[in-house]
């Protein structure tokens, strides 16, 4: 089954919700290939969002930004918007059995950790209840 994430940039919302759900679908063993992409994918991924991720052991290998043409996106079974833009920016197809629009803060200065840690906790709860599970 494959999970798409997808987000404005693909840098913060997106990057965190990629690595917070492949971790906690290995945890909980589930078989599911994972991805994010951004309608407007930017170039890096900020070093505090992979610092953020790092403190609670989130893994950050292949979080890099992607465009949604890199990615899966038509063959996705699951597609997760992040943003108001994604949401309205991402067609349908046949394949997507599931789609969801999560309502998230928007950080918007992406060296506010205080912000940050929010934003992945946040995604932490909602992936969890994604997974049903805690």
């Amino acid at each position: 089954m494959k999970l798409c994430f997808i987000s404005t940039g693909g840098a913060v919302r997106g990057a965190m919700a990629q690595a917070i759900a492949r971790k906690l679908s290995r945890d909980a063993l589930l078989n599911l290939d994972i991805y994010s992409a951004g309608v407007e994918p930017l170039s890096y991924t900020p070093q505090e969002v992979i610092q953020v991720l790092e403190e609670k052991g989130y893994p950050v290998e292949g979080i890099t930004p992607k465009g949604l043409q890199e990615i899966p996106y038509e063959d996705a079974d699951i597609i997760i918007t992040l943003s108001p833009e994604a949401r309205d920016r991402c067609p349908y197809t046949q394949t997507h059995k599931r789609r969801e629009h999560w309502v998230l803060e928007e950080v918007k200065d992406s060296s506010d950790l205080q912000a940050l840690r929010k934003l992945r906790d946040q995604i932490e709860e909602n992936v969890s209840s994604l997974f049903k599970i805690r």
